[in-house]
């Protein structure tokens, strides 16, 4: 009997999926497809029958299919020195551009198949598979992103090929297998388990209410530590974690590729890599939760952003004295004020009741990297809240927001210095596939990828950007295959900070921070830090669906 009653729900299954596989073809709109998904998943779920998850695999394994193939063509550095491709394929004539939280841009991809994505609250389980407890479009957006659990971004697992000639790079993906294509590493987890979708965290890591590191909406980032401190906090969470992941800047290249045509995602979804501001401030007070500055200095401010308060004593914000005050406080409002008939800007901090005093030309204000959420009201699954292009904010592709002003600590790669037999300097990409085994040092857990060992001529000087000509073609990671480009606005747009040394492990830190200008972007690099090393400039991460 059980086992009619399985076939007989099975068989039911497979007419509803059929038959909405055939609307969602049909549909012309993101919101036809959201509108499609709930009506769906409201007719059939029922816990005593389906999980979540197994809901979302029917959804994304049966309902999102189509026959399409996107690609897209890039030059390689020595054809062409431009961050510009060509669409190809079925994204031939397609054009994408960013939506803001007041403008929805034109995203042609939003409803496709193998570009539909959703938000999802997750909990990985010891054994590397996940539970999923709260689902957009289906429970409450506030329990979806509000970091009880992990918010996620998931979308189709598709099947993908990268290839290359001496001229230029191909990428493809469609929703069926074809001989050279292979699925997205991170749609397998740990179990062995091929699912039909793949997972990637929305935020960078926070800290919840209870001080316990999560993922989720509204969270001042988890920056002032260290890849070691960090796999200890995601430890204490559950064995099964670590921290980010390097596929996720892998997926963010790509999606930079197959919807934009670009090599990198600098010029069109910035990030913010240009929001370094420190003034001091302009009026004593005494017992306020405000600064005074120029009108001319707080319009370079954004009401919603983070900074920090101490004095001028250093400029470094890793200083104690440049924070002494608070750190990583919003500003909650920015009013003209008239003092001694002069015109001000009063800029506003939440500093949660505690007032504080501060003195002209002594006390300080700094910016610091941005609170995750920046971009939840931004008009489209791309974009940034204000300007995508200004650099002053965090970015957003396919749902996940990167680039918060600083660099993201993955954790599931080191990297590591070394020399030559003439002295010359190499640099090496190591992954450990299992984020329980995760650590800070290259053991039996570690594989060497197999992408270009980087080599820097021995009087290489250090403290020196590079600028990255292509990433390699790799599975796995996003790396350079070469540093030589000319510049930042060339090649993939992105720079790589060149520290060399004899010998030593480097802790993997990505996309750069609110300082680093045109060197920054997805597929930015610093070569600096060891797993020890904590600034206020690099930030912990969340992990996806991979490891």
């Amino acid at each position: 009997m059980q086992l009619l009653v399985k076939v007989h729900r099975e068989q039911i299954a497979g007419e509803m999926d059929l038959k909405y596989k055939e609307k969602v073809a049909a549909a012309t709109s993101k919101a036809e497809v959201d509108a499609l998904f709930t009506e769906w998943w409201k007719i059939q779920y029922n816990p005593e029958l389906f999980t979540k998850a197994e809901m979302l695999e029917r959804w994304f394994g049966n309902v999102l299919v189509d026959s399409r193939v996107h690609g897209v063509t890039t030059p390689r550095y020595d054809k062409s020195t431009s961050m510009i491709g060509t669409l190809t394929d079925d994204s031939t004539g397609l054009t994408c551009t960013p939506s803001t939280e007041s403008t929805a841009g034109n995203d042609p991809f939003a409803h496709l198949p193998q570009f539909w994505c959703l938000e999802v609250a997750v909990e990985k389980k010891a054994d590397g598979s996940h539970e999923i407890f709260y689902v957009e479009h289906i429970d409450d957006t506030a329990k979806v992103r509000g970091g009880e659990h992990l918010c996620w971004m998931i979308q189709k697992n598709t099947y993908k090929r990268e290839w290359q000639d001496k001229d230029y790079k191909y990428l493809k993906t469609r929703c069926t297998p074809a001989p050279g294509y292979e699925r997205w590493k991170e749609g397998t987890d740990r179990t062995g388990k091929v699912h039909e979708y793949m997972a990637h965290p929305k935020y960078y890591a926070g800290m919840d209410a209870d001080g316990a590191i999560t993922c989720g909406t509204g969270l001042a980032p988890v920056n002032r530590t260290s890849h070691s401190t960090g796999v200890t906090r995601w430890r204490a969470r559950g064995t099964q974690y670590s921290g980010a992941s390097g596929s996720l800047l892998k997926f963010l290249d790509a999606m930079m590729r197959l919807k934009y045509g670009r090599k990198g995602n600098s010029g069109k979804i910035e990030g913010c890599s240009s929001y370094s501001f420190q003034y001091t401030v302009a009026v004593t007070e005494t017992g306020v939760e405000r600064v005074i500055l120029t009108t001319a200095q707080a319009a370079n401010l954004f009401v919603g952003s983070a900074v920090m308060l101490g004095t001028n004593a250093s400029t470094d914000r890793n200083a104690a004295s440049a924070y002494s005050i608070f750190d990583a406080k919003l500003i909650t409002s920015i009013e003209t004020v008239n003092i001694d008939g002069t015109d001000y800007s009063a800029v506003y901090v939440d500093n949660g009741g505690k007032t504080f005093d501060t003195v002209a030309g002594t006390t300080m204000l700094s910016t610091a990297p941005y609170y995750s959420g920046w971009n939840d009201n931004v008009l489209g699954r791309d974009g940034s809240r204000y300007s995508p292009t200004s650099g002053k904010e965090p970015g957003m592709i396919q749902g996940v927001e990167f680039m918060n002003g600083s660099y993201l600590i993955i954790s599931d790669e080191l990297w590591q210095w070394s020399t030559d037999a003439d002295g010359n300097y190499k640099f090496d990409c190591f992954k450990c596939y299992d984020q329980s085994k995760v650590g800070s040092v290259i053991n039996e857990n570690y594989d060497k990828v197999d992408v270009p060992t980087l080599v820097f001529p021995k009087d290489t000087a250090a403290w020196t950007w590079k600028y990255i000509t292509d990433n390699a073609i790799s599975d796995d990671v996003l790396w350079p295959e070469a540093t030589n480009a000319s510049g930042s606005g060339v090649g993939v747009g992105a720079g790589f900070y060149c520290v060399p040394a004899a010998s030593g492990v480097r802790a993997a830190w990505c996309f750069g921070c609110l300082c680093d200008g045109g060197s920054g972007g997805v597929p930015c690099r610093s070569s600096n830090g060891g797993p020890s090393n904590a600034f206020w400039s690099g930030s912990l991460g969340a992990p996806g669906s991979e490891g």
